[in-house]
């Protein structure tokens, strides 16, 4: 009998555009076109510059594009700074029964990989499917207890979904991707320790995988081996990452429903488990003209997860405030959003939206924790200073499968994300070729619109 390992690294080969269901066509070309303009903006970023700037240092010959730079790097490195501009800004998607992001692992391996390679569109259309299917499965089959073991999934399952999407690009066979995947487990990193400070090496992870995973490709393609039961050997992945998983969810369903079917989509700029109670703050505020003088208390009763890792209230970077519900509802009230302006230095000082915050009181609600990871919501009170009170549940944040959004918002938030940096018309060819993907002949037709 195959392990699971065995059997996803075979499904995960054989992944071609041709047997790709309409629906995940069109969601692989979502996900593109959403990461590249989080990467588009997070050069931007001072973690963005710096990566830039080390590239420039250290990179080797010209291969792949530098988003939203005037050059090419070696591929690898390409993985690596790309992924880490991706991740700046918290705009990236995710899986929410994975509990972490594959768009900032899959997409910078996918076009650093496929312009080297030449890929068509469509081969990358498949390669990106790929990486999200094995993120999607590795990742929960080991979740939450992965999780509460202190790792990042971003950066550790985004290994095993760079190397699948690699290995894809590569035409390996289902030895060869057991192989690859077996490389891509013995490079699995990433620590919540980033929390203790608001430090930068949050979005360090998904570059690493990004990079790791066509390292391992790489490796397989000279002849190198890997451990062929990576995921479930008593001294495999979960053994060494999570105190137990589920081995059946690994292949349970195989080919029924895509995982980058379950990909949500962010609209606002900070930890996704802020955002259901976010949507609420919004939609109470708007639709009773709230003054953020006039705001007694604001009361949110959400799941166990975001009630421990965002509860925290000392703002010192911008990182620290994107991990703050405290904060983004603070924002929400007093800007009406909590979009990129809202984790400016600046607004870290701001006293009205800091003093907001204080006000904020966060517990955990049962109900809502058992309805996890079907549903992650939240439920917001705001009593005013006169005693009268505003209440609103969201159970699915938008951008999730249950409630998406238009592609109008999609599409804005692109525009939103290239203004500034590309001109109107190079924004909308990009959006053109993507959305037309499956006719380019060429990756590199892709990765010239995203130079500077």
């Amino acid at each position: 009998m195959e392990s699971p390992t065995q059997v996803l690294a075979s499904f995960i080969a054989d992944i071609r555009y041709d047997n790709i269901p309409a629906d995940a066509v069109e969601k692989a070309k979502s996900v593109f076109l959403d990461t590249l303009g989080a990467a588009i903006a997070g050069s931007e970023t001072k973690e963005g510059k710096i990566a830039a700037n080390l590239a420039r240092k250290i990179s080797g010959k010209p291969e792949s594009v530098l988003i939203a730079s005037e050059i090419r790097v070696d591929c690898l490195n390409a993985a690596l700074f790309n992924g880490i501009m991706a991740h700046a800004l918290e705009l990236d998607d995710g899986n929410r029964y994975a509990m972490g992001h594959p768009g900032v692992n899959v997409i910078p391996a996918v076009l650093a990989l496929g312009e080297q390679k030449k890929i068509s569109g469509k081969d990358a259309i498949a390669a990106i499917v790929a990486g999200y299917e094995a993120f999607g499965r590795i990742a929960a089959a080991g979740n939450p207890s992965h999780y509460k073991r202190g790792f990042h999934t971003t950066g550790t399952c985004g290994a095993f979904a760079a190397a699948a999407a690699a290995g894809n690009i590569l035409g390996f066979d289902a030895l060869q991707m057991i192989q690859n995947l077996g490389v891509a487990g013995s490079q699995c990193a990433g620590l919540f320790a980033f929390m203790s400070n608001g430090a930068m090496t949050k979005v360090l992870h998904p570059g690493k995988a990004a990079q790791s995973g066509i390292l391992s490709a790489y490796l397989i393609e000279e002849g190198f081996t890997g451990p062929d039961t990576v995921l479930e050997h008593k001294q495999g992945f979960y053994s060494g990452y999570a105190d137990n998983f589920d081995p059946a969810r690994i292949t349970s369903g195989l080919g029924d429903r895509l995982e980058i079917l379950n990909t949500y989509t962010k609209y606002h700029a900070a930890c996704r488990h802020i955002h259901p109670a976010v949507d609420a703050a919004l939609s109470i505020t708007k639709e009773n003209d709230i003054l953020p003088e006039n705001v007694g208390s604001v009361s949110v009763r959400t799941y166990e997860v975001a009630a421990k890792l965002v509860a925290g209230k000392e703002i010192s970077t911008p990182l620290s405030g994107k991990m703050s519900l405290p904060f983004c509802i603070g924002a929400a009230i007093v800007d009406g959003q909590a979009g990129l302006a809202q984790f400016a230095e600046d607004k870290l000082k701001d006293p009205v939206l800091l003093n907001l915050m204080k006000k904020v009181d966060i517990k955990i609600d049962d109900k809502l924790d058992s309805m996890v990871p079907d549903h992650r919501g939240a439920r917001v009170e705001i009593e005013m200073n006169d005693g009268r009170k505003y209440e609103k549940e969201v159970l699915d944040a938008m951008g999730e499968p249950e409630n998406p959004g238009t592609m109008d918002d999609q599409l804005n938030k692109f525009k939103d994300c290239a203004a500034g940096i590309f001109d109107s018309g190079k924004i909308d060819e990009l959006i053109d070729r993507i959305q037309h993907l499956e006719d380019t002949a060429d990756l590199t037709q892709v990765a010239e619109l995203l130079k500077r």
